[in-house]
């Protein structure tokens, strides 16, 4: 199970967050699941959902827009033939932030 949840991991997943064509921030990631702002930012920083609980991988996943257990959709956004183009991280005023992200 861990290495299908893998194939879309936390930092993956935090990256992915958007609203509207907008990145999401912590603070509004975990309005929307219930985490704390330290939390989101925890498991952001994670390449594995090994550490993660259950329960706060789907909020946190769900919060992202990412549905961690039917994954076909996020990753044919990502493995699109021209790309994923991630328009939200460009505009970003956290666009350091997300492109370590995709670093770890």
């Amino acid at each position: 199970m861990l290495r299908h949840l893998d194939k879309i991991p936390p930092n993956l997943c935090r990256v992915l967050a958007r609203s509207g064509g907008t990145a999401m921030t912590n603070q509004e990631i975990s309005k929307q699941s219930g985490l704390t702002i330290k939390r989101v930012g925890e498991i952001s920083r994670l390449s594995s959902w090994g550490r993660v609980d259950v329960e706060q991988a789907s909020r946190f996943a769900l919060a992202c827009g990412v549905d961690l257990v039917h994954q076909a959709k996020t990753r044919k956004y990502l493995l699109r033939r021209e790309g994923a183009k991630m328009n939200h991280i460009k505009r970003s005023p956290n666009k350091r932030y997300l492109l370590e992200l995709l670093e770890l």
